[in-house]
């Protein structure tokens, strides 16, 4: 008899979807997929510059910013978007520390 490869579960968000694929033991998968009602869209710039980053959309409400410039302040901009359209921006402002890290969470408003 044949043993079957077990495969680990994955979860992805992609074009503003979540998906996820479940291996079950008798080795059928389950696979769901949904978009959420409210997703954030998000853009940041380095504190002073004129143009905004190209946003992104994202279901996740808060998170820390890696890879920036050491010891900057940057401007964040986060906008609600549904089926009618982006909402009003709130707008955040961090400085990194030595590493290039936010060093903290930026929660994002709630709707």
């Amino acid at each position: 008899m044949a043993r079957q490869q077990h495969r680990n579960p994955e979860i992805k968000w992609e074009d503003n979807e979540w998906s996820i694929t479940l291996p079950l033991e008798d080795g059928r998968i389950l696979n769901a997929s949904w978009k959420p009602g409210i997703t954030y869209v998000v853009r940041i710039r380095e504190a002073g510059e004129p143009d905004w980053s190209f946003g992104f959309a994202t279901p996740i409400t808060s998170f820390t910013f890696v890879d920036l410039k050491p010891q900057t302040e940057y401007e964040l901009q986060v906008r609600t978007k549904s089926a009618a359209g982006e909402g009003d921006p709130a707008f955040f402002s961090i400085r990194t520390g030595p590493t290039g890290d936010s060093g903290n969470v930026v929660p994002f408003p709630r709707h």
